[in-house]
Order: C-alpha cells, then sequence, then structure tokens
C-alpha cells in the first residue's frame, strides 16, 4: 500500500468516526429535549398559579373544586404576586406555542390573561381608572351620561309615593313596611327558591342530580354561592339578606335558579360527558367570566318572573307568608320594579368616587338621592374592594336584555334558550380575550 494510499485511508476513516460521533450527539441532544407538555399539565399548571395568588386574596377565588393536592401546602411560604405574574406570562407563552389550536386551548390561554389580569389588580389596583378597568378587564362600558331611563322611573316613583320629604326617604319608608319577620324569612326564601326551580326547569333541562344545599350563616354578607362540582352547589345566606319581602325571589333566582348554581350545572354538562375540564376548577372572581354570569343571573330574575306572574307569586304565595296584606302586592312589585329601573344610575356616581373625582360624603348623597340606593355606604366599600367589578351587576345585565330581547316576540321558551346561548358562550370580546390570542 503506498503512502498515499494509506493517507486516503486513514481520512475516510476519521470522516466516518466524526460522522458517527455528531450522529451520536445530536441523538442525545434529542433525547434530554423536554416533550411539549400535555393540555392536562398546562390546564394543573393554571390552577396552581391561580390557587397561590388566591392565597394573597382568598375572595378572588369564588370556588375550587379541583384535586386537593393543587392546593397550596399548609406553612408554605407566600410566592410573590409579581413571581407569580412572571411565571403566568411564561406559562401563558408556553401554552400558546405547545398545543395545537383548539376551543380548550382558547379558553385556557383567555383564563390564563385573566388571571394575569387580577395579578395586576392586586399589584397595582389603582392604576386604571374606573371606565377603564371595567372596559379592559370585564369587557363593560360606563357611561357618565344620565340615564334617561332612570330618570322617567324616578319620575313614576314620585308620583307612586307622593307625599312630603325627599323621594329617597319616602322610599325608604315605604321599603321599611315590608321589612319580613326575621322567624319567617327562612320559609319565604325556601317558597321562592323551590318556585325559582320550578320555572327554570320548565325551559332547561338540567340533571336529575342537580342539587343545591342552602347553609343558614352570619359569617357571610350577604349571599354567597360556591359550585362544588358534580352538579351540587352550596348557598350561604345571611338571613339579614331577607329582610325584605323582595329580596326572597331576586335572590333565590340569582344565586339558585336560573342564576349560578344553575349557571355552573348547565356549563358542567355542556363541556363534555365528563363534565368541567380541570382549568374550569378554579372560579376566579374578577373577570370577565364572572360579570358575564352576574348579569345572566340578574337578567334571569325578569325572566322567570315576568311582572304579572310576580305580581300573583307575591300576592297568593309570599305576601301570606310574611303576614302582609295581599291586595298592596300589585304596588309593592311596580314600586321594586322602578327602583331596579334606576339602578344603573350607580355606574357613574361610583366611577366618580372610584377616580377621587368626588368624595365618600358627596358619592353617599348621589347614591341616595339620584340612584335611591338602601345602602350606600355598603355599596362604596364594595367598590373600594373591588373597583370596577361592581359594574356589572348592572351593565352585563343590560347587555343580556339587549341580546336577548330582540326576539321578545318570539315565545317565551326561545328567550330561555337564547340566554342559555349567550351564557355557554365565550367570553365577550374585549382586551384581555385579545391578550389571549396574541
Amino acid at each position: 500500500m503506498t503512502r498515499h494510499v494509506a493517507l486516503m485511508l486513514a481520512i475516510a476513516v476519521l470522516l466516518i468516526t466524526l460522522g458517527f460521533s455528531v450522529w451520536v450527539l445530536q441523538s442525545a441532544s434529542k433525547s434530554v429535549v423536554a416533550p411539549r407538555p400535555t393540555p392536562d399539565e398546562l390546564a394543573r399548571r393554571y390552577v396552581t398559579l391561580a390557587l397561590a395568588v388566591g392565597q394573597h386574596s382568598p375572595d378572588d377565588i369564588d370556588a375550587y373544586y379541583g384535586p386537593a393536592e393543587l392546593r397550596p401546602a399548609a406553612g408554605v411560604a407566600l410566592v410573590p404576586l409579581s413571581t407569580l405574574q412572571q411565571q403566568s406570562q411564561q406559562l401563558l407563552a408556553l401554552a400558546r406555542d405547545a398545543v395545537a389550536d383548539s376551543p380548550r386551548k382558547q379558553r385556557l390561554l383567555i383564563k390564563l390573561a385573566q388571571l394575569q389580569a387580577v395579578i395586576n389588580l392586586l399589584l397595582t389596583p389603582r392604576q386604571l381608572n374606573y371606565a377603564d378597568e371595567a372596559r379592559l378587564v370585564y369587557g363593560l362600558e360606563v357611561s357618565e351620561t344620565p340615564n334617561p331611563d332612570a330618570a322617567s322611573a324616578i319620575r313614576k316613583l314620585d308620583r307612586l309615593l307622593a307625599g312630603p320629604g325627599p323621594l329617597s326617604i319616602r322610599v325608604q319608608s315605604y321599603r321599611d313596611r315590608y321589612r319580613v319577620p326575621a322567624e319567617k324569612r327562612k320559609a319565604l326564601f325556601e317558597q321562592a327558591l323551590q318556585e325559582c326551580r320550578k320555572r327554570t326547569l320548565a325551559h332547561w333541562n338540567l340533571p336529575a342530580d342537580e342539587s343545591l344545599s342552602v347553609e343558614w350563616t352570619r359569617n357571610t354578607g350577604a349571599a354567597w354561592h360556591r359550585y362544588a362540582g358534580g352538579h351540587h352547589s352550596v348557598l350561604q345566606i345571611n338571613p339579614d339578606a331577607l329582610a325584605f319581602e323582595e329580596s326572597a325571589v331576586d335572590i333565590a333566582c340569582h344565586e339558585g335558579y336560573p342564576g349560578h348554581h344553575a349557571q355552573f350545572v348547565m356549563q358542567d354538562i355542556s363541556q363534555s360527558s365528563a363534565g368541567f375540564e380541570i382549568e374550569d376548577s378554579v372560579v376566579l372572581l374578577r373577570t370577565a367570566d364572572a360579570v358575564h354570569r352576574e348579569g345572566a343571573a340578574e337578567y334571569g330574575v325578569q325572566l322567570a318572573f315576568p311582572l304579572e306572574d310576580r305580581v300573583t307569586f307575591e300576592r297568593d304565595v309570599l305576601f301570606p307568608i310574611a303576614g302582609f296584606k295581599p291586595a298592596e302586592a300589585a304596588k309593592h312589585v311596580q314600586v321594586m320594579q322602578l327602583i331596579r329601573q334606576i339602578a344603573p344610575s350607580v355606574s357613574p356616581i361610583v366611577a366618580r368616587y372610584r377616580d377621587g373625582r368626588i368624595s365618600r360624603a358627596e358619592a353617599q348623597q348621589a347614591l341616595q338621592s339620584s340612584a335611591l340606593s338602601s345602602s350606600p355606604v355598603a355599596l362604596l366599600d364594595f367598590v373600594d374592594r373591588y373597583g370596577a367589578y361592581a359594574t356589572g351587576y348592572t351593565a352585563a345585565r343590560d347587555r343580556f336584555q339587549r341580546d336577548v330581547e330582540t326576539a321578545q316576540r318570539r315565545p317565551v321558551d326561545d328567550r330561555w334558550q337564547l340566554l342559555l346561548q349567550q351564557l355557554l358562550r365565550s367570553t365577550p370580546p374585549g382586551v384581555v380575550s385579545e391578550t389571549a390570542r396574541r
């Protein structure tokens, strides 16, 4: 073998060896790359993050009915909110790239963006003014223009409750006449809840195993619903929340049927045969999803009880239980309806208060005189704690009413189905939703 041939063979062997080494290195490199997380893995990380945020603000976790092992371990130091925000941003970026497009992916992306918004509200609670917070976080518009419907309702109320003194004083005096004795409140509510359920079952196919447990306690401010999973909910009620007769139907419908309990049950059975996904087991309070449900619950009261039906039910059932004269029920229902029409006047007042443009005393006076609020102090306390979330009870309700009652001439059942369709749809478009899609 000549030296030239020997040299060529040596070079060939070297190239083959180098090639094999590169292949080995590439294979080894590929073997240590972490696999793409599955949707369930991403969802569990989201739930863990949300529950960690809830350690800083327990009220922002409206309910949790998922695996116990995802709860933060007892005695472990809190993770700083700034760190949780970074982790949520990283998880959002990972979820965008790691999972193929699907309805579940879009829901998870929206939930992650909403979680970031909650963390921002906790880190910088007054960074946004009231109107911007309502629009950017909840997809709601707050108008500074006086509500013409409210002005008309005030004029009608003034005539209906004619007499000396400010209208706000006359309204409160009238309502006090229908204060329910403490020993009759439980029976009153049970009758209202039974009727709300009956009316809802006539239009929605709730599963046979659905149930709502009622707990009477003074450890909650008013009424608080929590979905427990498996078509079951727990409703805690402070008896003081039922001090006034009309509260029985309002709370029974809003919190029970067709309100929050029925909402979660219908959403549960609409997801899949297995029910909610793991990411749905944690329910955040200050989100567009939550005000969506609040608006649906508020609108559901008037859908379940049109004016004539409510007069009949209160006259024949509730007034006798409460010990009031049935002949007075029609006027009472009319007064309460007018007061509900005035309720949107609250939003511009609390917006000016929250933004520091009027004092607390000025806001309290305006709520009493212009919005006929029966508990302005409690309302302002709520705004101090939850900001523009307070807008959801009126603005979101009005949005549902506009969307559903465009079909006012259709049969009643159609309106119930339209409400359900609106309820089950994705969160209304807004900046939070768009953030999730980017």
